[in-house]
């Protein structure tokens, strides 16, 4: 039995369609493979449920023309960009660069973490909690799901300020996770003692390798919370369950570099 994380202006219908974190975004018209991404985790706020992505997906100023805002999933369309928060020049830790896709009517999301190219997951797939970004460490074990690598994983490296190729600066966390052009709002993942765990969206890499938005400062800045399955594995539980949310850092502290490198959006 699944969890479902239905929004309450959409209830879900045996036909809808159900989003999993992983699944690929074509944007515009279905199987668009000049345009795509990929969809992040479901979250919530006081006006429903979303699915958060990486905003430059949409742009960099704002959100495209309406045609251009549909969304495409695996089989089906399945939302509508309806905010990008990726505008302006950013620097230090105030940059940012995401965006919410709300689910058409009828429509469902799980908060299971999906390889979009092969459908496996790790362990059981469900999230049951995150990571905040005083509880990441240098070499910490981080995996990620994207529509053209898939599941990757690697280490965090640093904080780490980049420059692309248009002048804009940003302010991400990077690690040595592979990743390729179309991986851009997959989910940024960890298994370990505390189950799968949500750690942040991808957003750009620097020589093939991916940076990201911590998942805390994805919930911050759209004022929403993660939902979750319950810890305990053997029932359904409701979307009210409370995320697990680890804080203390265990291993040494994820370096700083100020210095601009040169980075691509995914």
């Amino acid at each position: 039995m699944a969890l479902l994380l239905a929004s309450t202006a959409a209830p879900a219908v045996a036909a809808g369609y159900m989003f999993k974190p992983g699944h690929p975004m074509f944007l515009g018209k279905k199987n668009n493979l000049n345009d795509y991404c990929t969809g992040g985790y479901a979250v919530r706020g006081t006006s429903g449920m979303f699915i958060a992505t990486a905003g430059h997906c949409f742009g960099i100023a704002g959100l495209p023309p309406a045609a251009q805002r549909i969304v495409y999933g695996t089989d089906a369309r399945f939302g509508y960009a309806i905010r990008n928060d990726n505008v302006g020049d950013y620097w230090g830790d105030n940059s940012f660069d995401g965006a919410l896709v709300q689910l058409d009517s009828g429509n469902d999301a799980q908060q299971i973490v999906v390889d979009p190219l092969t459908g496996r997951s790790p362990g059981n797939g469900r999230v049951t909690g995150y990571y905040r970004n005083s509880a990441l460490s240098q070499g910490f074990v981080i995996g990620k799901m994207g529509r053209t690598t898939g599941w990757t994983e690697g280490t965090v490296t640093s904080w780490q300020v980049l420059t692309y190729d248009d002048g804009m600066r940003d302010y991400l966390l990077c690690s040595t996770v592979p990743a390729a052009g179309g991986d851009s709002g997959g989910p940024v993942w960890r298994q370990d003692a505390n189950g799968v765990m949500a750690i942040g969206i991808v957003v750009a890499s620097t020589n093939g390798r991916m940076c990201f938005n911590p998942i805390e400062n994805v919930l911050s800045r759209f004022g929403a919370w993660l939902p979750v399955f319950a810890a305990s594995s053997a029932t359904t539980s409701t979307s009210a369950a409370q995320p697990r949310v680890v804080s203390e850092r265990r291993g040494p502290a994820v370096p700083v570099n100020l210095t601009p490198v040169m980075a691509e959006r995914l």
